[in-house]
């Protein structure tokens, strides 16, 4: 648990650009609100970028995975050929009684619904099945009839067979009521079953019949018939494994076609002819008769039989009527115009053509201009101007009189139509009596003649069509025809290996793209910089790179790299972040320091040992302290025994000179951690370790680094936060969950403590550091005990257990 002494010890004023904002102070007591409760935002640009970079093996390795997935798949399908006849469908007009052909209405879209019924007949079962008969594509067809089907007799017999077991078997699996509730639901689910099995079962049980079946639907399902775009041309396409196979359907099916067509036509041009046959027998039977009975009529009342033309009073009256009709057309023409004269004389066309009065009209307007051009210079009481009006004045007069002559006239001419009108329907109403005492006499001739006469006719439109039918039916044009035949194909056109292989890729890229962003989702850690700082309010001290496995191979242990390799990343690193220490507060580095972290294994020891090394470089005596007893890993790295240390002094069994070690490093010494006590906690709340911060300024120290244990799950490091106030938190990249960051946080905020900065370890490009080291590719690495690498965290340290 935690230790009831959390009295804060006094640090030293903060007044540089590291400095804590004046919310996160100690001083406070408080932080800002919900400063740790911060979520993240929105995925912007640079976060895609960065997210694709991170995964872009897996990204890539999937994309392959599914083009070679796609790749094998298609090359492994059975291909497939297409093979196509096209067919020209023109259209057809031809009758079989074509009678009053000007009366026919033929609709707008007649053209469109003949295509298409070509082309239902080319995908009908008719055609698929005479087809399959042509070509013997039905191995398994017993007798054939004469139309291509089975035999009726043996059909009849399978279907009554099929049916009496087919009843056999429902009666035989119908369940068997029962009582209560259980066996009417028991009911319930024997009728559903058995539904549900007879959804997938067919009503016909014979093999012949169901093999057949089988052939007809597998021929109607490889062949297509679509038509060709704005033309009236039909394309038919096989689609088959076999490539021959496919044109020699697809040939069979365009001439098949063709043929029932022409069996259409020809069964249709038979029927009109014995129609037209049979229709002409009666109508020759009729006429006879009809010629006889007018013959006696005629002789029994002594009536000449003479046509309209040879009769002089119907050619009288006719000659009559046909004048009366003139006449009026002439009196109402003249009658118009006498009208139009009358209403509106100036505007009349016989006024408008009479050459006199535009003659005058026109001398009135070049007087009319005359005097509206002097009218500018003269007075109208002028004498000219009164002369001009004189003038006008007497063009006016003769006008007007003219056109009273054109009325006059016009007048005439009517009144002349209207009594040769009058004159005319008296001599045409005359002739009318004398043609209907003529007509009443010949009735019942002119009916016998007039049935004679449609006997007449139609007997001789009979024969006619009779001979034209007889003709055509033996050189009927057929309006389908072949334009392309096909051919068998020389490639397949499936599988298109490169069209499955680009989605075999793009489905695997967007698998890892999915995979990437979900696994990103739910990554909870720290992956970029600027998060420290934009969630957490906490200032960054250092930013230390990720080692790669070739520089890790030069030494036994990770210190070694800043000793040796001073110009090295690492080393950069933490000379960046001893920088930040010294300006951390006004007197310089804070003498005391304690590293910690949230859990184990996020680089504080590391941390804790180079920063150590690194004021040692600056001819400092440093002290380092392994203050994790419960996993100390300092005298791993550093090569000394942990027999005595620590625990040892705390819990009074030796003097602290006794118990530190001197280090390969010039002016660094380590006080180990020693063996593990029972209640590290209750130790480090004793005086003994207090008094240890006070004398080790007496001991020589010029600075004292505390590597703490983890914030999280026990209670020591607040304990020594409470004592050493000066908090350096550890947080690795890509590792170290936030949640747990804000609980950390909390946890020492709540004690009253507040860290210094951040140290954000194992850094590479993905995590955005590459603009703060130049973009070079190291990386930093961190050794757990003696373990290998492993390959599942590449770059970690083999030398030293941390945390």
């Amino acid at each position: 648990m935690d230790s009831p002494d959390t009295r804060p010890m006094p640090g030293p004023s903060r007044s540089t650009a590291l400095q804590l904002r004046e919310e996160y102070m100690l001083q406070t007591g408080l932080a800002r609100p919900g400063a740790d409760e911060a979520g993240d935002e929105g995925f912007d640009l640079k976060d895609l970028l960065a997210i694709l970079l991170k995964h872009k093996w897996v990204i890539l390795a999937a994309g392959l995975i599914g083009l070679a997935v796609a790749t094998v798949d298609g090359l492994t399908r059975t291909p497939l050929y297409r093979a196509s006849a096209t067919l020209q469908i023109d259209q057809s007009t031809a009758r079989i009684v074509p009678f009053n052909r000007e009366g026919d209405v033929v609709p707008q879209d007649y053209d469109g619904m003949n295509l298409q019924t070509q082309i239902e007949l080319l995908r009908s079962r008719a055609l698929a099945e005479r087809v399959i008969d042509e070509l013997g594509l039905d191995p398994s067809r017993g007798r054939v009839t004469g139309d291509g089907g089975p035999a009726a007799p043996a059909l009849g017999a399978a279907s009554e067979a099929s049916a009496s077991a087919a009843a056999a078997e429902a009666a035989a699996s119908k369940p068997q009521a029962s009582g209560g509730w259980f066996g009417a639901a028991r009911d319930l689910y024997e009728r559903t079953l058995a539904g549900y099995r007879n959804l997938g079962k067919p009503a016909q049980r014979d093999r012949a019949v169901l093999s057949r079946e089988a052939v007809v639907g597998g021929f109607m399902g490889s062949v297509q018939v679509a038509q060709v775009p704005n033309s009236r041309l039909v394309r038919v396409t096989v689609t088959s494994a076999n490539p021959e196979y496919a044109a020699r359907v697809a040939n069979g099916v365009a001439r098949t076609f063709i043929a029932m067509s022409l069996e259409r036509r020809n069964e249709s041009s038979g029927y009109a002819e014995t129609f037209l046959q049979d229709q002409i027998k009666a109508t020759k039977a009729k006429l006879e008769e009809s010629e006889r009975a007018l013959n006696a009529y005629a002789r029994a009342n002594s009536i000449l039989m003479l046509d309209d033309k040879t009769n002089v009073l119907n050619q009288t009256f006719s000659d009559t009527s046909a004048a009366l009709a003139q006449a009026q057309r002439d009196r109402q023409k003249a009658e118009a115009i006498y009208n139009e004269v009358q209403r509106n004389p100036e505007s009349a066309q016989q006024v408008l053509e009479s050459k006199t009065i535009q003659t005058y009209k026109e001398q009135k307007a070049k007087l009319e201009a005359e005097y509206l051009t002097n009218l500018s210079l003269f007075k109208p009481e002028f004498p000219k101007m009164q002369q001009l009006k004189a003038q006008i004045a007497e063009i006016d007069a003769r006008i007007k009189a003219e056109i009273q002559v054109v009325l006059t006239a016009v007048r005439a001419q009517y009144e002349a139509a209207k009594r040769q009108e009058e004159q005319i329907r008296a001599s045409a109403g005359q002739t009318k009596q004398e043609v209907l005492i003529s007509q009443d006499k010949a009735v019942q001739l002119n009916l016998l003649r007039r049935e004679v006469d449609t006997n007449r006719e139609l007997y001789n439109g009979l024969l006619q069509r009779l001979k034209e039918v007889g003709v055509t039916s033996k050189v009927t044009a057929n309006p389908i025809s072949i334009v392309d035949a096909a051919t068998p194909p020389l490639f397949p056109f499936e599988p298109n290996v490169r069209n499955i292989a680009m989605v075999g890729l793009m489905g695997g890229l967007l698998l890892g793209l999915a995979w990437a962003f979900i696994r990103e989702y739910m990554d909870d850690s720290v992956k970029r910089t600027e998060q420290i700082e934009q969630e957490f309010g906490l200032p960054l001290l250092g930013l230390i790179p990720q080692v790669s496995r070739k520089d890790l191979a030069k030494v036994d242990s990770p210190w070694r790299l800043i000793v040796e390799d001073p110009r090295g990343m690492l080393a950069e690193a933490y000379r960046s972040m001893r920088t930040a220490l010294q300006f951390s507060t006004a007197e310089g580095a804070p003498r005391q320091i304690l590293v910690t972290s949230t859990s184990e294994g996020e680089g504080k020891s590391t941390t804790a040992l180079a920063l150590a090394i690194n004021f040692a470089q600056l001819g400092k005596r440093v002290l380092l302290v392994d203050a994790d007893m419960r996993n100390p890993s300092l005298h791993k790295s550093l090569g000394v025994p942990n027999d005595r240390g620590l625990s040892n002094y705390l819990a009074g069994e030796g003097a602290r000179d006794q118990l530190v070690h001197d280090t390969e490093v010039p002016g660094l010494s380590l006080l180990t951690a020693g063996p593990t006590p029972p209640s590290p906690a209750d130790l480090l709340m004793g005086p003994r370790f207090l008094r240890l911060l006070e004398k080790s300024s007496e001991m020589g120290y010029d600075q004292l680094i505390v590597d703490g244990p983890p914030v999280l799950g026990i209670a020591d490091a607040i304990v020594l936060g409470n004592q050493i106030p000066n908090v350096i938190f550890v947080v690795q990249a890509g590792r170290t969950r936030k949640s747990n960051i804000r609980n950390a946080l909390r946890r020492m905020r709540l004690a009253g403590l507040m860290p210094l900065g951040v140290a954000l370890t194992r850094l590479t490009a993905e995590h955005g550091h590459g603009g703060v080291y130049g973009g070079y590719g190291y990386g930093y690495g961190y050794g757990y005990g003696n373990r290998a690498p492993d390959a599942g965290s590449a770059q970690r340290l083999n030398t030293a257990r941390e945390d």
